[in-house]
């Protein structure tokens, strides 16, 4: 993620991120695919994992983007509902489709309680947010819809940039010092500002026509806007990029270089009731 702090014209949050991603869409499309390696080698491992899609289940792509993990769970014979603000992401999400491929696009407000919670009574055995969360200006009301839209012991899985590792005033360091006549390298990060909510502005991927707000959030208030008495977690992973013997990153501050430090966070929850 890198920043831009610019300010633009005074509207609303959610109206901004809508233009931005309606703005980005086709570049957005174009660079992603069916999916760049972040989503392959770091993400879909682990979302394929705690989702486990099974044929025949009905699972909800919450805020979908060009649809590449609605086709990918379409793939599996799941029945996918997917969903998105922005009207061009999901014209980009469509057009991508096969024909044969029965996935259900929907423009949804997914800050909208009321619009989600008309897409179907317990009518999802699973839900799923793919690097999502942080663009939302207020998580709470996905929140408080998963329960209704699950069937009971249904299961929602999560991925996010890692807000303890991955934010926008973070910086990505390296330093070197010799031991016993052995030079040693050493990668890392520093952090400031994590406890304190915030809106910021910074690109996704390097080149997009314009910066994309960011509502960064502490592991308290991201996972608190979804738990309660009917959403419980039952799965928390931190993936990392596993080092591929021989391969060297073109880019030195590359996330494959980081084997230790998680840019992603995953979760499971599961409807107790």
């Amino acid at each position: 993620m890198t920043e831009d702090r610019s300010e633009g014209p005074p509207v609303s949050d959610l109206e901004e991120v809508r233009r931005v991603w309606n703005a980005n869409a086709s570049f957005w499309d174009t660079r992603m695919g069916e999916g760049n390696d972040f989503h392959r080698k770091l993400l879909l491992p682990w979302l394929e994992r705690l989702l486990a899609p099974r044929p025949g289940e009905r699972i909800l792509d919450i805020a979908c983007g060009n649809g590449q993990l609605s086709r990918w769970l379409a793939g599996k014979g799941a029945q996918v509902t997917a969903v998105d603000l922005s009207e061009r992401m999901i014209e980009f999400a469509k057009a991508r489709t096969p024909q044969d491929v029965p996935i259900d696009y929907r423009v949804v407000d997914a800050s909208d309680e009321a619009a989600l919670r008309a897409l179907g009574d317990s009518y999802y055995d699973a839900a799923v947010c793919n690097m999502a969360l942080m663009d939302m200006p207020d998580p709470r009301p996905l929140g408080q819809a998963l329960p209704r839209l699950l069937r009971p012991h249904g299961r929602f899985v999560m991925s996010v940039t890692h807000p303890c590792f991955n934010q926008a005033d973070m910086t990505k360091v390296a330093r070197e010092n010799e031991e016993g006549g052995t030079l040693r390298e050493y990668v890392g990060v520093e952090i400031r500002n994590y406890l304190t909510p915030r809106k910021v502005r910074g690109l996704a991927m390097i080149g997009q026509p314009e910066p994309q707000p960011y509502f960064e959030r502490p592991l308290s208030l991201l996972l608190g806007a979804l738990l309660g008495p009917s959403l419980m977690l039952d799965a928390l992973e931190e993936p990392s990029f596993i080092p591929e013997p021989g391969a060297v990153s073109q880019f030195w501050f590359s996330w494959s270089r980081f084997s230790d430090i998680p840019p992603a966070l995953i979760a499971r929850f599961h409807r107790s009731v």
